[in-house]
């Protein structure tokens, strides 16, 4: 019988840590819908693997320590190595007014417990030898942010999801949902009928398309994002942090024995296109090149382009929504969803399984901040 206690739309990342949750706690009949040929192959290969507490909101900042001390024990709880490194994240600052924005969040983050500290100039170049700092005011530094393997994580979750009877679609687009007295009762998904108890929405940028299908209005929009590698470069060391140039927005770090750069594009509409624009990567190198002189020798390998969902205030849409009984989102993460996949995979099968989350508090990311207009948004967006 095609019947889903628990229904997920999407098997990124978000997806698989649910799933895994959720079996955890003893959920039977879960399955995960996913429309690619393999797990983790939307907007989660795409992501450059970075993870950080350095988040101007306590709540982005609380869901980054609970998912760091999951990584850390990733390999002994789940079996798989996910090459977990804590080199941290450096952010480069150019304005003072941006300075004294990064000192406030510093001194919340401090009363957290993150060992985030706000540096010189000097100070940065010591961390990045290479590192120009003509004109930098000013840095901040945490040693315990770092990089992480995305697919390690996505194949870990879903390994251990299956051995505890989470089915796997593959290949299989859910295209339609049947509606009535506030509940979703059935999926279309290849065009077969499936009955489900619940549905959890982890579609990443194509949220909203799935909350159209259940007649639900899920604020989230796709933004194009792109980055390339270069050749391997020897004069990169193995401790290079994740650095940020808070001003152009280009960050970078090592990446298979090169150095991965990216940038948003901030004047980029909305959109699914997922072309890689090879102008505006030139334009990446050359920022990375401003920061770093001595990439300026380093020829590009690779360039790939993938999608943000974006919420609009860049924080996660989590948990049940009005509108329906039996519809949870996972979505919005805003470039977050990676690092913060373990925490919210917990927090969601807490909340699914026993009507609340006690490891993670959800409550900032309800889907009604917005009709409420209790927004806080999220300030270091990369």
């Amino acid at each position: 019988m095609r019947t889903a206690e628990v229904a997920i739309i999407g098997g990124g990342l978000m997806g698989c840590s649910i799933a895994y949750h959720l079996a955890s706690r003893g959920m039977k009949n879960v399955v995960v819908f996913e429309r690619e040929e393999l797990l983790g192959m939307g907007a989660t290969a795409k992501c450059a693997g970075g993870v950080r507490l350095q988040f101007s909101t306590q709540a982005n900042v609380a869901l980054s320590q609970w998912s760091i001390a999951a990584l850390k024990r990733f390999e002994e709880e789940i079996g798989e190595p996910v090459d977990f490194k804590q080199n941290g994240y450096l952010f480069v600052l150019t304005r003072e007014d941006d300075l004294e924005t990064f000192r406030r969040n510093a001194a919340r983050q401090r009363e957290m417990g993150v060992p985030v500290e706000v540096i010189s100039a000097e100070d940065a170049r010591r961390i990045v030898p290479d590192l120009a700092i003509d004109d930098l005011v000013g840095a901040t530094f945490c040693p315990e942010d770092g990089l992480v393997n995305p697919h390690a994580i996505v194949q870990g979750y879903a390994k251990r999801a299956r051995e505890q009877g989470v089915r796997f679609h593959m290949s299989t687009e859910v295209t339609g949902a049947e509606v009535s007295a506030r509940r979703i009762r059935a999926l279309t998904v290849g065009g077969d009928r499936w009955d489900v108890g619940l549905v959890v929405n982890a579609a990443g940028p194509w949220a909203a398309c799935v909350g159209e299908m259940a007649d639900v209005p899920v604020p989230v929009q796709p933004y194009r994002r792109m980055g390339c590698t270069s050749q391997p470069l020897s004069w990169v060391p193995d401790s290079f942090p994740m650095l940020i140039d808070w001003g152009t927005g280009v960050y970078m770090h090592k990446e298979s024995g090169g150095m991965l750069m990216g940038e948003t594009d901030k004047q980029e509409s909305s959109s699914f296109s997922q072309q890689v624009d090879w102008d505006y990567l030139a334009r990446v190198s050359e920022h990375a090149v401003r920061r770093v002189p001595r990439l300026l020798d380093a020829d590009v390998r690779t360039g790939w382009a993938g999608l943000y969902e974006v919420s609009p205030d860049h924080n996660a849409i989590l948990g049940f929504v009005p509108e329906l009984e039996n519809f949870v989102c996972a979505n919005g993460f805003s470039g977050h969803g990676m690092m913060h996949s373990p925490a919210v995979g917990m927090g969601l099968a807490e909340l699914i399984t026993g009507g609340s989350s006690e490891s993670v508090d959800l409550k900032p990311y309800s889907i009604e901040r917005f009709s409420r207009k209790e927004r806080v948004p999220e300030h270091n967006v990369i």
